[in-house]
């Protein structure tokens, strides 16, 4: 029995030595931004990340200034943003984000995108959007008016403040599946006053105390999550997020035309499906969608950052090419 008690205590010893070292190393790691796609070390690096290193774009004064009608809007100009992955420049005028492009800016024959911090371009340069992507194979200008964070109501009301918005014949909507909530709790009258602002933005200073209890909180959950990535690797199925789309695409196609003028015009929802999600009744075009059209677009885990969860470079190359086959069919 002393000999069981005696191993037992000599384990967990080892194992809490071995987890400081794993955690260290990880966090050391990612305060150098550098990341892997490791066994534990992933796991680690990413509960770190999401637990309070990440830059958030829509809470960065730099790059984020109030607005009455839509909480926050890009600042026009240029907007340094960067994470452990990324280190990206962002330039937007007073309407949509801009490109290196040299084509003229004339709606008429050009397509809109509308979207959230995916199709905007959450961790890419100007001209590495999937927007830019598809605007050099058309050879045909496509205005990005995606914002990080931003529901659909959100991203209709932002692009309708574009003169001759009506102008554009094919508007592209890239849905994500957390644009429900806003969509069903928010209307597109909704207003916000500057204090909704100074919450979503306020940069709440760490003291050493406060880093500490960051440091030991995220030790305690790296010693679970050992056995947490072991269990993913045997039960892969529970990583799998089901989603049904009934409800999204119902309230989807209610609030685009509620409040958007499809008549003549081409409108295709993407939905941009991740690694872990599993789609069931995703919408089949037909004419009882009127002009509305649904693309969903599944990628592979090489398609987005490693801890990041928002698309690389690849996912948008791939994204772009995908819509550029898809509108010369």
């Amino acid at each position: 029995m002393k000999k069981i008690i005696g191993y037992s205590f000599i384990i967990i010893v080892n194992y809490f030595l071995i987890t400081c070292l794993v955690f260290f190393f990880s966090y050391v790691s990612l305060k150098n931004n550098k990341v892997y796609d490791l066994f534990w070390i992933k796991s680690i690096q990413k509960k770190l990340y999401f637990s309070g290193l990440r830059n958030i774009y829509q809470t960065d004064k730099e790059c984020v200034k109030f607005d009455k009608n839509l909480l926050y809007v890009p600042k026009k100009g240029t907007c340094l943003f960067l994470n452990s992955e990324f280190k990206t420049k962002l330039t937007f005028n007073e309407y949509y984000r801009e490109n290196k492009s040299i084509l003229d800016n004339n709606i008429d024959q050009s397509i809109a995108v509308l979207g959230d911090s995916l199709a905007m371009g959450w961790g890419v340069n100007d001209d590495e959007t999937f927007s830019y992507v598809l605007e050099k194979k058309l050879n045909k200008k496509v205005f990005n008016f995606a914002v990080s964070s931003y529901g659909t109501i959100r991203e209709i009301k932002r692009f309708k403040q574009l003169k001759n918005f009506d102008k554009f014949e094919t508007i592209i909507i890239q849905y994500n599946v957390n644009d429900l909530t806003e969509n069903t709790v928010s209307s597109y009258d909704k207003t916000y006053k500057i204090n909704n602002f100074n919450v979503v933005t306020e940069n709440k200073a760490n003291n050493f105390l406060q880093k500490f209890k960051f440091i030991l909180r995220n030790y305690k959950r790296s010693m679970r999550l050992f056995f947490a990535d072991i269990n993913d690797k045997i039960f892969k199925e529970k990583n799998l997020i089901y989603i049904d789309f009934n409800s999204h695409s119902k309230n989807l196609l209610k609030i685009i035309k509620e409040n958007l003028n499809i008549k003549n015009k081409r409108i295709i929802i993407v939905f941009i499906e991740e690694p872990h999600m599993v789609l069931k009744n995703f919408p089949k075009n037909n004419k009882s969608f009127e002009n509305i059209e649904f693309l969903n677009i599944p990628l592979d885990k090489k398609n987005f950052f490693v801890i990041d969860d928002h698309l690389n470079i690849n996912g948008h190359i791939k994204i772009g090419q995908i819509l550029f086959n898809y509108l010369n069919q």
